[in-house]
């Protein structure tokens, strides 16, 4: 075969080749869709922190920016102090005015503008210029470039390729706004965070960042708008969110317990007292005072009801002397929480010192609350009580009696020293000499069933405390009562003399004298509470009602009344 015979037969088989058709592949327009999404996607939020600072010393030099390279950095580094611990950009009115005038130059040229654009973005996020203790030029430049954001938010785009945040950026104007949060703060609400998350992967706002920060209280506010109901569902979330940021704990917590406060029913919420009593401390406290200034009056008095139950059920519980809890004082002391204004508890060794989960978590609430029992009685604690004009004084024992003093009086203990029980031992607890109250838990005594109208009685009649009644008149002491009670005349009607006759038959009870009383007119002092005796101011110029008062033991002293 000769070489032209060869070139035939060559061109032959190419020609065959070339006549047959090409296999269709997409695999390339996958790999150039795949560029593309790189292309939009790709981001940078981070730059190097050593060429911001080289940047932003040289210019804080000589305040000139002589390229685009500078330019692009220092939009970065608004924020970057120019040496350590020293002011930056954001803080200075000429120079921050000279970086946003060369960022604006180069409005022209879109790509490079937008790179530009981003550093200010990040600048923008970053600085905290929401912090009203912060410099007040940093305030107004902060304003000034979040306006300019703003405004310049369309020219961010050039030509049909951009990346996802310009798109991201130009969708959400309200962030270059002084109103942020509106739209995020609601989606929060309800639980939503994808959108959140892809903004801020988007737009590179760290956790740090003011907008993440006041987003938080956004949501608060938001909440506090809502129906009774829809509050209470979010309150757990936000309580949660509060616990988490140290910086907005005062403000958040202000709001949710004022809106609490007021709502149309307010049952206890435990998380709510007990995150409010943590960060503030008690809220009768002195001490706490400047804590608890920016809550309302009835929002700091609901917590205060709200600790004082707990104390009244751990110290009838928890406390008791035995272990097993006395049900009774605890059911009787809770209606009084409104009226009681102090609270202290003398603790005995084995509460004091136990390391026990409880008792830790217990002593831990009662800072400031907490006075030592001395003594052999390391089991035994106190409970002071200061109503009104009465400190009021219960023992974990159950066999220990009630004792009340004088509040307006020296009192007989000192609670910043070590406190006994033995009855008038040096700063007893237990002092007969000085106490205008003392009652035994009994039932069956000085007429009463039960002890427990005994003791509200008491407290009504000689010292104007009632149940649940925020409210109390100056103490009036026993000896007060008896002088300004009247003995009324002793003449008897017709139908009061019906009465007398059946109440003659009739075993004496508390309740058939304070019947009798009401019906005849007369007046009762009732001194038992305070170690005296049981007063019905009357004459004795009535047969009938004598042999009545006789009949239920009463004795008369002239001048002052029936007795017993």
């Amino acid at each position: 075969m000769n070489a032209l015979t060869n070139l035939a037969t060559l061109l032959r088989i190419g020609n065959q080749q070339g006549a047959k058709p090409m296999t269709v592949d997409g695999s390339i327009d996958m790999v150039i869709a795949e560029m593309t999404q790189r292309a939009k996607a790709a981001q940078n939020h981070h730059m190097p922190a050593d060429l911001l600072a080289d940047a932003v010393s040289r210019f804080w030099l000589h305040s000139e920016i002589t390229s685009f390279r500078d330019t692009f950095l220092l939009a970065w580094g608004l924020c970057v102090p120019h040496m350590k611990a020293g002011t930056c950009i954001m803080e200075d009115q000429s120079r921050f005015q000279i970086v946003l005038d060369s960022v604006d130059a180069w409005q022209q040229n879109p790509k490079a503008f937008r790179r530009c654009y981003q550093g200010l973005v990040k600048s923008y996020f970053t600085y905290d210029g929401v912090n009203p203790n912060g410099p007040a030029i940093a305030q107004h430049n902060w304003v000034f470039l979040r306006d300019y954001l703003a405004q310049n938010v369309k020219g961010i785009e050039a030509g049909s390729l951009n990346p996802d945040w310009v798109a991201v950026a130009r969708e959400n104007p309200e962030l270059f706004t002084a109103q942020p949060y509106a739209r995020y703060a609601a989606q929060q609400l309800r639980d939503e965070i994808e959108a959140l998350n892809y903004l801020c992967q988007q737009l590179g706002i760290a956790q740090a960042s003011w907008f993440l920060r006041e987003l938080i209280m956004a949501q608060v506010l938001d909440a506090c708008k809502k129906r009774d109901n829809e509050f209470l569902a979010l309150l757990p979330r936000l309580l949660n969110l509060l616990i988490a940021n140290e910086v907005l704990r005062d403000r958040g917590l202000t709001l949710l317990l004022d809106r609490y406060a007021v709502m149309q029913t307010v049952p206890l919420h435990q998380a709510l007292r007990d995150n409010a009593v943590q960060w503030w401390g008690n809220p009768w406290l002195p001490s706490n005072k400047t804590r608890w200034g920016g809550v309302t009056n009835p929002a700091r008095e609901m917590i205060a009801d709200w600790l004082k139950l707990e104390f009244i059920e751990t110290f009838f519980t928890k406390l008791a002397e035995d272990g097993m809890g006395d049900r009774r004082r605890m059911v009787f002391w809770k209606r009084y929480v409104k009226s009681i204004d102090d609270v202290r508890f003398a603790l005995g060794s084995a509460a004091l010192n136990s390391s026990e989960p409880d008792f830790v978590a217990l002593r831990k609430k009662m800072k400031g609350l907490i006075c030592e029992l001395a003594g052999t009685e390391k089991n035994n604690n106190a409970f002071i009580m200061t109503i009104g004009n009465l400190v009021a004084v219960e023992f974990s024992g159950m066999g220990n009696a009630f004792y009340g003093y004088d509040a307006q009086k020296p009192l007989p203990f000192d609670p910043q020293l070590p406190l006994m029980l033995a009855v008038n031992a040096k700063n007893s607890l237990k002092n007969t000499r000085t106490t205008i109250l003392k009652m035994a838990h009994q039932d069956r005594i000085h007429g009463w069933e039960n002890w427990e109208p005994m003791f509200a009685e008491t407290f009504r009649k000689h010292f104007d405390i009632e149940p649940d009644l925020a409210t109390r008149k100056t103490v009036l002491k026993p000896e007060a009562a008896a002088s300004q009670a009247t003995v009324l005349p002793d003449k008897i009607t017709a139908n009061q003399m019906a009465d007398l006759a059946r109440m003659k038959a009739s075993p004496y009870s508390r309740a058939l004298l304070a019947d009798f009383a009401n019906k005849l007119g007369f007046q009762i002092s009732d001194k038992t509470g305070v170690g005296g005796n049981l007063w019905v101011h009357t004459s004795t110029s009535n047969a009938a009602v004598n042999q009545v008062l006789m009949n239920w033991g009463f004795q008369h002293r002239k001048g002052s009344g029936w007795w017993k």
